[in-house]
């Protein structure tokens, strides 16, 4: 194969279970880059949440955040691309995932996508009251909807998958992205982005903008939100950890607590 690029997810696939990445991994990253071959992270975190886990100088070139509402140049910390709902349309969004009583997040535009308006409404939603005390100086509850602004995304969660459904029928004029919640690995995340954006439509740019094709790439995922981006890619795996489904579909390695990338990329020498 002839590598040019590696696309790979962090939560559960780079990132072990502790949130750091495996010695093996960090070094195959590096000598990637000597190899010239153009290493790329899509994540579902938005851009605060990523510089979280990974150091300013991480090996990467480019950074897919947000589940491809953003795009930036992981060297020179320039976004080079993002997308965002409307003004409008958030308040239309809100105001029907109100009338539905679903808990949710108005995430503020990227970059600073870490702030959000929240309602809350069931009686217990352990992982949004998580997520909602680790970003306690950043949010505030919706009180009013001419408070709010254009927006990088909605993010709906439940304890089950009745929500899954729920979501894809109400909001098809947007582009709904299941994940796994990265806080208690059990929760259901639906995300509504603007129509067409996913980590596959960025993906499919970004290489584009490279002058690469995308059959000299190898595509690493462990969730739902990864699909698109698997599918696009020339070699696909999913890490042992993900979903029964998911490896079904795509070849299986090793799971996200024993340097995947590195097997990987080993089984190809």
């Amino acid at each position: 194969m002839n590598l040019k690029s590696v696309i790979i997810d962090l939560d559960g696939t780079l990132l072990n279970d502790k949130r750091k990445v495996g010695d093996n991994d960090f070094k195959t990253l590096q000598n990637l880059g000597k190899q010239n071959v153009e290493r790329i992270i899509a994540t579902g975190r938005s851009l605060f949440s990523t510089n979280e886990v990974l150091a300013s100088d991480f090996p990467i070139d480019y950074l897919i955040f947000a589940a491809g509402a953003g795009i930036m140049n992981y060297k020179t910390k320039k976004i080079i691309k993002s997308h965002f709902i409307t003004k409008n349309d958030v308040i239309t969004i809100a105001k029907r995932l109100d009338k539905l009583k679903i808990d949710f997040q108005v995430r503020a535009n990227i970059p600073n996508s870490h702030k959000y308006f929240f309602k809350r409404f069931s009686e217990t939603n352990p992982d949004f009251d998580r997520i909602n005390l680790i970003y306690k100086s950043y949010i505030k509850e919706l009180n009013d909807f001419k408070k709010l602004e254009n927006s990088a995304r909605f993010i709906c969660i439940a304890q089950d998958n009745k929500i899954v459904k729920q979501i894809e029928n109400e909001f098809k004029e947007f582009s709904i992205i299941r994940a796994t919640s990265p806080i208690d690995n059990r929760s259901v995340w639906m995300e509504i982005y603007p129509k067409g954006v996913n980590k596959g439509t960025a993906v499919k740019f970004l290489v584009n903008k490279l002058n690469l094709d995308l059959s000299d790439t190898i595509a690493v995922g462990n969730d739902y939100n990864d699909i698109h981006f698997l599918d696009c890619s020339g070699i696909s795996f999913v890490v042992n950890n993900a979903p029964g489904n998911l490896k079904e579909k795509y070849n299986i390695t090793v799971s996200n607590n024993d340097n995947p990338l590195t097997t990987i990329i080993n089984s190809f020498k």
